[in-house]
């Protein structure tokens, strides 16, 4: 195995055993959402650090996957530091884990969600030491869908913390916010970072040739599709009356637009 692939495996998975020890102190699996972000971004950095030419395009890249894994880790920092509770998902899992769901957490969500990281991470891990190439018309277009999906995603946050600010929660906390991008589609922040993966996935192979860049944008979409949605969407059909009616109007994912008019009340995430 090439050195930065084992250099980055390694690192993933002691910086997830590390969170996992926060968790067993706090009891809140929470905290492994600080380091999604900021795993990608430590990845690139290893990649660029061994194999790195310098070139431009690997700045751009490099640049760009650092300024997404800021933004997303500061946002999701925030989300949890101001939050009353453990994320649901992750609740639901401890109580029906039992007493050794301390344990077991290590292996069925934090090494999980490690590996899983490192492999959805397959565009920058081909992205660096091509050398100087020039510029391409594809590596422009995939860096306009990696914009195009970063502020579609900062838009979907944003107007998700907006909305709890302004409205609040009501008394039975059964309100659903299904304003701006999120009366389009009632995940609109997972659109967007699907779109900025995919954008990376087509630069790293305008770069170098790797059609195993696509791979990890491939995973990524099945996860949000098939665990990520499914997780989520369970959880709020449980607490929220009008999440069935807000899921028979809104499309899951594609923001094509709602068919009811919208309430604009607590956020849906």
């Amino acid at each position: 195995m090439d050195i930065a692939l084992t250099v980055t495996l390694v690192i993933t998975c002691l910086c997830f055993t590390g969170i996992w020890l926060i968790n067993v102190m706090t009891k809140d699996a929470g905290v492994i959402d600080y380091y999604w972000g900021p795993g990608f971004a430590v990845i690139a950095a290893v990649h660029f650090y061994i194999h790195g030419s310098g070139s431009i395009f690997e700045w751009v890249f490099l640049g760009a996957i650092t300024l997404w894994a800021a933004r997303l880790a500061g946002y999701l920092i925030r989300r949890h530091h101001f939050s009353t509770a453990e994320d649901g998902r992750y609740l639901e899992m401890r109580q029906t884990g039992g007493p050794n769901f301390w344990w077991t957490s290590y292996f069925k969500v934090f090494l999980l969600q490690a590996f899983l990281l490192w492999v959805i991470a397959t565009p920058v891990h081909v992205a660096f030491g091509a050398g100087a190439t020039p510029i391409t018309p594809l590596f422009i277009a995939g860096m306009m869908l990696f914009v195009a999906g970063f502020v579609f995603e900062w838009l979907a946050d944003h107007q998700l913390v907006q909305g709890k600010r302004v409205s609040g929660h009501d008394e039975t906390g059964n309100s659903l916010y299904t304003g701006g991008l999120w009366g389009k589609s009632r995940h609109p922040n997972y659109f967007g970072e699907l779109a900025l993966w995919w954008g990376l996935a087509i630069a790293a192979f305008a770069i170098s040739g790797a059609w195993i860049a696509f791979f990890g944008p491939a995973i990524l979409t099945i996860v949000m599709r098939l665990v990520s949605i499914p997780l989520t969407e369970q959880h709020m059909a449980r607490t929220r009356v009008s999440y069935a009616s807000y899921m028979s109007s809104t499309p899951m994912l594609i923001p094509l637009g709602s068919t009811r008019a919208k309430s604009g009340k607590q956020a849906a995430e």
